[in-house]
């Protein structure tokens, strides 16, 4: 069987991995398309690099035009070629959702994992998504019934975060394994996993750090980097701080901390998951967040705050996301344990999103294309 395939980036590459995984279990299955280094493992045939796709953000994209519409012309001639048994995506949603449709009117199954986020805004896309696909995988219990009516097959197969990390583990394992001190007074830091993210936020973040330090000398940071080019930028950016670089390693670099500053994201979720007090900040291009933000529908940003639907964490975005609000919001969490009533919202979140999400995706999958 011959699937096409593409994820739009790391976190897209991190769910599609296992799926491809437990497809293969039950059926012989080859895979082409655009991966990243964990489908490449799988066996997956990589047209093109995936962090290509990886970007974010109206006027980030604007650079990036002609090659992204130079790939999306080639994946539909190679659909076009190869006709596959099914084309299968993840993230990545205006690029994707195009090859999807494209696939659909060739008469290719088109599965796409991870619903775009229309609970959060451009609510109109809903009827436009479901005639792209043919089957959608989501990931919230709460999406499903986003598309009903619109006669698109939707199936919550729950958060692949959950099968990655254990609620509230130990730190000082963590902290171990990636040679961090083990006083427990480590802070975590993700500032996304695009290269824009990290040139504009990485400064925020240190300089945050170095207010935090000036307080306590005592304080060690870590910063999980997602690929090998922004491991080398971030090292050069940090300087001689007592801050640890690692490869990867975002969910042993979280469990380390006793707090975490994230960009806002999947990190965010993945900070609550394992149980750390978490602070998301976040700053975007200034023409990006003008012609966005008067059309988030939803009261908060960050994925914990959604599911808790209350302020779980601080979320300090754009013009709030300044020195002095991030080391009000994460002094008081360096100091004390955290709250009994935020543990328990979290672990609720983490039990609401567990269970065999690849052997249910590879399920429904499988099912839907016999």
């Amino acid at each position: 069987m011959q699937i096409c395939v593409a994820a739009g980036e790391v976190s897209g590459d991190q769910i599609l991995a296992p799926i491809l995984s437990r497809v293969s279990e039950s059926a012989s299955a080859v895979y082409s398309g655009i991966g990243g280094p964990r489908m490449i493992k799988e066996g997956t045939y990589s047209l093109f690099p995936m962090d290509h796709l990886s970007v974010m953000g109206i006027m980030e994209v604007v650079p990036r035009l002609p090659k992204l519409l130079s790939m999306r012309r080639q994946m539909k001639n190679y659909l076009e070629l190869v006709q596959p048994h099914a084309l299968i995506t993840c993230d990545a949603p205006d690029f994707n959702l195009s090859l999807c449709a494209f696939a659909k009117s060739l008469g290719i199954p088109a599965i796409h994992v991870v619903s775009p986020s229309v609970w959060a805004w451009r609510r109109s896309r809903i009827s436009k998504i479901a005639r792209q696909l043919d089957l959608l995988l989501c990931v919230f219990p709460f999406e499903p019934e986003l598309y009903k009516g619109t006669g698109l097959r939707c199936e919550f197969i729950g958060h692949p975060l959950t099968t990655q990390i254990s609620f509230n583990p130990d730190p000082v394992v963590s902290a171990a394994a990636l040679n961090l001190p083990m006083n427990g007074l480590i802070l975590g830091m993700l500032p996304g996993s695009r290269e824009s993210e990290v040139k504009r936020l990485l400064p925020l973040f240190l300089a945050a750090f170095d207010r935090l330090i000036a307080e306590d000398k005592e304080l060690a940071g870590v910063i999980p980097a997602a690929s090998a080019y922004l491991y080398e930028l971030i090292k050069s950016m940090i300087g001689s701080r007592p801050i640890r670089v690692v490869h990867g390693k975002s969910r042993e670099a979280i469990a380390a901390s006793k707090t975490v500053l994230v960009a806002s994201g999947t990190a965010a979720l993945e900070s609550v998951l394992t149980g750390r007090p978490t602070v998301a900040a976040y700053k975007m291009n200034p023409w990006t967040y003008h012609l966005i933000k008067n059309k988030v529908q939803t009261e908060y940003v960050t994925l914990p705050n959604i599911l808790a639907n209350r302020a779980l964490i601080p979320e300090l975005i754009q013009e709030k996301a300044s020195v002095d609000s991030i080391v009000n919001a994460i002094h008081p969490m360096l100091e004390e344990s955290p709250a009994d009533q935020f543990l328990t919202e979290a672990q609720n979140i983490y039990d609401s999103l567990a269970g065999d999400v690849s052997g249910r995706a590879a399920e429904v999958i499988l099912e839907h294309l016999s």
